[in-house]
């Protein structure tokens, strides 16, 4: 019997960004860096096998579509349909890769504001 993986779907809700969480932004490595790059959704951690985003420009908005579509492939990809036992880490782990600078979605964590108070990093 294989493990069951710990995230399994998600759904638009509040996340709290005073906890950890990915940032995703939109934009092109050719033409700017994080700061250029429009923010689309932030991502909470894992409850009950399910992670909460909340999209931070307007899902509803035809000029966002390019953004959201993009933001929940790749939402869908690295935290489900990728089958990583313990996706939270291995989307931590995509933070720092190559195809992460190179693609038009870029992941970033951001630890609770207690880790970094006691010395963590962003």
């Amino acid at each position: 019997m294989s493990p069951v993986p710990q995230i399994s779907r998600w759904q638009e809700g509040p996340v709290d960004r005073t906890q950890e969480h990915f940032e995703l932004r939109y934009g092109s490595a050719n033409k700017g860096g994080w700061d250029d790059w429009i923010p689309i959704a932030v991502i909470g951690p894992p409850t009950a096998g399910t992670v909460n985003v909340q999209f931070l420009v307007d899902p509803l908005d035809p000029r966002n579509a390019n953004f959201i579509i993009a933001a929940k492939k790749e939402i869908e990809f690295f935290l489900i349909e990728k089958g990583e036992l313990d996706p939270w880490h291995y989307a931590q782990y995509h933070c720092g890769t190559a195809s992460n600078a190179y693609s038009d979605v870029h992941w970033s964590f951001f630890k609770t504001e207690t880790e970094v108070a006691e010395g963590g990093q962003l």
